[in-house]
């Protein structure tokens, strides 16, 4: 429930990016049915959220980080000014944050301070900001080499887990289950990433993510999920998941951190372990619209509106309790989860068809889901590929 300062004010204009995202599509639907008209950044129209009924008109962008990204986000905000604008993806959030001086006044956007977000984005000052809070954190150290890829391994132990030690950008994982698979777990992370490669602890147990709405530092909206499945299955995006009615050792790790960095915007802060006091390890902070935004919305949080209603200046009402819903995208990582991992496949399926589990799809918006389709049978051959890499 909102509630406006100007009750005659209709809802505003909505730039949002990144229309190739699984849960743009989810954002975009949900910005629409409050009655915004929204605008869609995508690199083509084979973005399935192009093809939305709930998008008035897109605009064509080269990929986020590519050369002339920055030109084309200012000017597109600028010819559509007065807007809110959302970035989804972190190479959005990363362009929006370099024109922070450049945007006019009339484009309003929810960033958090510039240290707040460089913090979030290098791993290993995260786990620092964790650990003065008393956090636990996975052992880590950065390497630059093979040797001290093989070192790591060494005194952190096997599976060895190897990642980009940057949030922005492209985000790879590898895993090193023996010595002899190290060399080429390094230098696939190192490859993909371009830059350092983190080498991690491994934490077992499940992936937990505390997801938030924060406003010049005090939280406005929470929601709490559970990966139930990932892709790839070794360890990812989720696949499937639900959501976490309620849990306070998750609820007071993830808002003491995002406390502490006074955000301002979105956030999902991933944990994994148990629920257990003590036993959930950071992992990371998600400074954007998480992949699994989805579910969130199933619930009842609608971060997408409520974020743009405050930067309407309008005033949020008290949270209402997320439901209990599960959440499984079919096109979206499940359905390689299970014709990769055979023993999970009838519980996949089970998920796909049942009517007591949430999915994207929507018979009043069809579309999109043709290019999501297209883009599942285009992406498969480097599932096949991605798989074989992490196992």
């Amino acid at each position: 429930m909102v509630s406006s300062l100007s009750t005659a004010a209709p809802p505003g204009r909505v730039l949002v990016t990144d229309g190739e995202f699984k849960h743009t599509l989810g954002i975009v639907r949900a910005l629409a049915r409050r009655g915004h008209e929204v605008h869609l950044l995508a690199r083509s129209g084979a973005a399935p959220a192009v093809h939305s009924r709930a998008v008035r008109r897109w605009h064509r962008a080269p990929a986020s980080g590519a050369p002339g990204y920055d030109a084309r986000l200012l000017e597109t905000a600028r010819a559509i000014a007065p807007v809110s604008l959302l970035p989804v993806g972190s190479g959005a959030v990363a362009a929006a944050d370099r024109l922070r001086g450049a945007m006019p006044a009339e484009v309003r956007m929810a960033l958090p301070p510039c240290d707040s977000l460089a913090v979030a984005n290098d791993k290993r000052r995260t786990a620092d900001a964790a650990k003065q809070l008393g956090l636990r954190v996975p052992r880590e150290r950065v390497v630059a080499t093979l040797d001290e890829a093989k070192a790591a391994w060494r005194e952190l132990g096997a599976p060895l887990v190897l990642k980009s030690a940057r949030e922005e950008g492209i985000k790879t994982v590898r895993y090193a289950r023996a010595e002899s698979g190290i060399a080429p777990a390094f230098e696939a992370a190192r490859t993909a990433s371009g830059g350092a490669v983190l080498a991690q602890e491994y934490i077992a147990g499940d992936g937990f993510g505390f997801c938030a709405l924060y406003w010049n530092g005090a939280l406005q909206r929470s929601f709490m999920h559970r990966r139930v499945r990932e892709w790839p299955p070794s360890g990812g995006t989720s696949a499937c998941a639900e959501s976490v009615p309620e849990s306070p050792v998750l609820a007071r790790a993830g808002a003491a951190l995002l406390d502490a960095l006074r955000w301002h915007g979105v956030a999902m802060v991933e944990f994994k372990g148990t629920r257990e006091p003590g036993a959930l390890a950071l992992i990371e902070i998600n400074a954007k619209f998480w992949g699994s935004h989805d579910l969130a919305l199933a619930a009842g949080v609608d971060f997408p509106c409520d974020l743009v209603a405050l930067l309407e200046g309008r005033t949020l009402a008290a949270q209402e309790p997320p439901k209990k819903v599960r959440f499984s995208w079919p096109l979206g990582g499940d359905l390689w989860h299970g014709l990769f991992q055979p023993s999970s496949l009838p519980a996949v399926m089970r998920d796909a068809l049942s009517p007591g589990v949430a999915h994207s799809f929507r018979w009043s918006d069809p579309a999109p889901h043709l290019y999501e389709l297209a883009q599942w049978v285009r992406s498969t051959p480097g599932a096949w590929r991605e798989q074989r890499m992490t196992r």
